[in-house]
């Protein structure tokens, strides 16, 4: 090949390598910008993460969507009450925030105030309700689910007598210990369910412990919690004593070997749900109530949420017997039946 040939190839050469720069350049340059990913705010109620109950599972709702949805979250662990409206406002005022999640019936007053002054900005709370258009208000049968916590009691009781350790004697509390109640007397017409004692907060487990030390001086042998973090101390108690142990919204089966079912408050569910629905632009305010049959509420130990908390702890102690367990599968199918008519703390 001569000079010339040479230099004709080196020349188309060039030129289509300056082609696909020039390709690459226009194509980069000119597509349109990725899609940020979605972000989710996250206001956690007073007791913050490690309460192994309602705070960690509402957490692990948005870590799902983070792993399924890809969203991106930030997350604040208020200490008080009155720092919640800073909170949220923080969230809402930059507008980033594709949902603002705001976890615990005390958040409904300064919710109230912040949905007002940013109409545009969509929220949910969990427990409580919050009447403006942008606020999805999450409720939970407790009652439902509590009640076949109680036929758990009811059935294990040796005393015949079982008691309730309450954060707040608030009608959402109430609503746990009527659903609680009603399950114990339908399994067992002859147990006495101790009236309730109540911590007066969410966040001291010294005095959960305290009371429900004091019930098991009465006598009583099986102790159901709803208290957030102060009713770790109530179940702390219980392994202390050696009586049953009855867990509360997460699975609390793993802490001691004498917890034996929680109540399951699939906090998580509800959150995740409508985290998908706003970042599909489905999102819509109200009031969405579920309970045993949207599996929003259920109880731990049982054959079809077995797979979910075994994924979640290693359990070493046995379940209930198998007894037991079918007498809560009989309660729970009665009531998505609609053959059981829970009483509840709201009535």
């Amino acid at each position: 090949m001569n000079k010339r040939g040479i230099s004709t190839a080196m020349a188309a050469g060039i030129i289509v390598v300056v082609l696909v720069v020039a390709a690459i350049g226009v194509y980069y340059f000119t597509r349109p910008p990725a899609a940020p990913a979605p972000k989710i705010g996250l206001v956690l109620a007073t007791g913050g993460l490690g309460d192994k109950s309602f705070n960690d599972i509402s957490y692990a709702g948005v870590q799902k969507a983070e792993e399924d949805l890809g969203i991106e979250f930030d997350y604040v662990q208020p200490t008080d009450i009155a720092q919640y409206e800073g909170y949220q406002r923080d969230f809402a005022r930059g507008g980033n925030y594709t949902l603002i999640v705001c976890v615990g019936f005390d958040q409904a007053d300064a919710l109230t105030k912040i949905a007002t002054e940013y109409p545009k900005q969509n929220f949910t709370i969990v427990d409580m309700v919050v009447d403006k258009p942008n606020v999805a208000s999450l409720l939970f049968k407790a009652n439902e689910a509590s009640y076949l916590i109680g036929v758990a009691a009811g059935m294990k009781t040796k005393s015949g007598k079982v008691g309730f350790v309450g954060g707040m004697d608030i009608p959402l509390i109430r609503d746990f210990f009527d659903g609680y109640e009603a399950g114990a007397k339908w399994a067992n017409s002859t147990v006495e369910v101790v009236a309730p004692v109540f911590v007066g907060g969410w966040a001291d487990p010294t005095k959960g412990k305290e009371l429900a030390l004091g019930l098991a001086d009465l006598g009583v042998d099986a102790v159901y919690v709803a208290a957030g973090k102060s009713g770790l101390g109530a179940l702390e108690a219980a392994h202390d004593r050696s009586i049953l142990g009855l867990g509360v919204d997460a699975c609390q089966c793993y802490l001691y070997p004498e917890i034996k079912a929680s109540m399951t408050k699939r906090v998580d569910n509800a959150v995740y749900e409508m985290i998908k629905a706003a970042i599909e632009k489905k999102f819509q305010g109200g009031i969405k109530n579920g309970g045993l049959k949207e599996r929003w509420v259920g109880c731990c130990r049982l054959p079809d949420e077995e797979d979910f908390w075994e994924a979640k702890f290693a359990f070493t102690h046995p379940t209930l017997e198998a007894e037991v367990i079918d007498k809560i599968v009989e309660a729970k199918d009665k009531i998505i039946a609609g053959e059981i008519i829970v009483p509840s703390g709201y009535d």
